[in-house]
């Protein structure tokens, strides 16, 4: 990333590659922490990871063959939280922290009502957690619509690490829920739609982002259709 102000050549990030081994794949974990780096606004690398051919310096550096890891100097980690922790303390500025306690629980439960719901190949259940993965949106829908949320993010018209990771969550719940469930986000979310639409055009957003067909390639393999 040599167009980046500071100077930390010592970073490195290993992220899931895409189809073609070499692109950037669909992980939101690995774009989180990627978002991160690309907001404190440091030299690093990445390295893209082809997940069918693990390279012997990869699984060197992490044996269990886990996505993503941060390897700063010596320094090696495989959590994605502990990354965003140790990020934030080592690189404090620009500060990406938020105290917001009501943004750092709205939509909490967004991800894992959406796994369910994809997940699920059991017709009789599909509304159910249909219903169960809307009520969990339209609460951070609310959220967003709220004096509680003061900009254009959940917790100002800056990125923080909330936004790092619930971003990449929400663009695969409009892509996956759409392909393998025809389920749109609801067009009455407005506050959800606008949050989603200016994280579109922020240039670390789309620096980080993949293909739409990368996230219906990877979920297709996590529901064993590939």
């Amino acid at each position: 990333m040599d167009d980046m102000n500071n100077s930390n050549d010592t970073i490195e990030l290993f992220v899931r590659a895409g189809r073609d081994g070499k692109s950037l794949g669909d992980c939101p974990f690995c774009q989180r922490i990627f978002l991160i780096l690309c907001l404190k606004k440091v030299s690093f690398n990445i390295t893209t990871v082809d997940m069918n051919k693990k390279p012997k310096r990869f699984m060197d550096i992490s044996p269990g063959g886990k996505i993503p890891v941060l390897v700063d100097g010596e320094r090696v980690l495989t959590d994605v939280s502990e990354m965003a922790d140790y990020l934030e303390q080592t690189i404090p500025e620009p500060s990406l922290r938020s105290n917001n306690k009501k943004a750092m629980m709205a939509g909490i439960d967004v991800f894992q009502k959406f796994s369910r719901f994809l997940k699920n190949d059991d017709p009789s259940k599909d509304e159910v957690l249909r219903n169960s993965l809307k009520k969990e949106v339209a609460s951070l829908d609310a959220f967003l619509k709220s004096d509680d949320s003061p900009g254009q993010f959940l917790d100002g018209d800056s990125m923080t690490q909330l936004d790092c990771n619930m971003l990449p969550k929400l663009h695969h719940i409009r892509v996956a829920s759409k392909h393998f469930k025809n389920f749109d986000l609801p067009e009455e979310y407005e506050g959800l739609h606008q949050y989603m639409n200016t994280a579109y055009e922020t240039e670390e957003f789309k620096d980080t982002l993949y293909p739409d067909e990368e996230v219906i390639h990877g979920w297709n393999k996590t529901l064993g259709r590939v």
